[in-house]
């Protein structure tokens, strides 16, 4: 550097350019239940999370977008957000086992505009069953989510009841009919 009355003096400095974190939560997640693990990576840096937590690793458990910035050692900064969408998978209830008397019994799987494969091999929301079996259904929803159930059905028949041949009879008569 060279002043205005001539004079020239010269200084160096040395200069660190450090690279920043490398912050990669991956690609948006859409999935059926359960949950999400989160690494921010950089182990020993620090993180502050749009949920408020400060360590590398969360559980997303809920749909959201989740960011994260993370600040390593050098204190140099960087951040990444994900998009993630956990739906609920539908809710299936045959109903409790059971035993009825009669020749058939309906089973409703419920989750109207879903897809359904029955055991039966039928693929509507209602099957009529005349069997005693183990009935199952799995149930899809709009969202590709699935779910089943599964029922153990007994369909006793009706007692034959014969009380023998129509009889006619005058007034003032009486008649025993006997149920085998």
């Amino acid at each position: 550097v060279t002043d205005g009355n001539g004079c020239t003096g010269t200084g160096s400095v040395d200069v660190t350019i450090n690279a920043l974190p490398v912050v990669t939560l991956g690609p948006d997640v859409t999935q059926c239940g359960g949950s999400v693990q989160l690494d921010a990576g950089n182990p020993g840096s620090s993180y502050a999370w749009n949920t408020s937590a400060t360590t590398q690793i969360i559980t997303a458990s809920t749909s959201g977008t989740y960011s994260v910035v993370v600040t390593d050692v050098n204190g140099c900064s960087n951040s990444d957000a994900i998009n993630i969408i956990i739906n609920t998978p539908p809710v299936v209830f045959l109903g409790n086992d059971v035993i009825i008397c009669g020749d058939s019994l309906i089973l409703d799987a419920g989750n109207p505009g879903a897809s359904y494969i029955w055991s039966t091999t039928a693929t509507t929301q209602m099957v009529t069953v005349y069997t005693t079996n183990t009935y199952s259904v799995v149930v899809t929803d709009v969202n590709g989510c699935t779910n089943s159930d599964v029922i153990n059905v007994t369909i006793s028949p009706l007692p034959l009841i014969d009380l023998g041949a129509d009889t006619t009879i005058c007034l003032g008569n009486a008649i025993t009919l006997i149920a085998p």
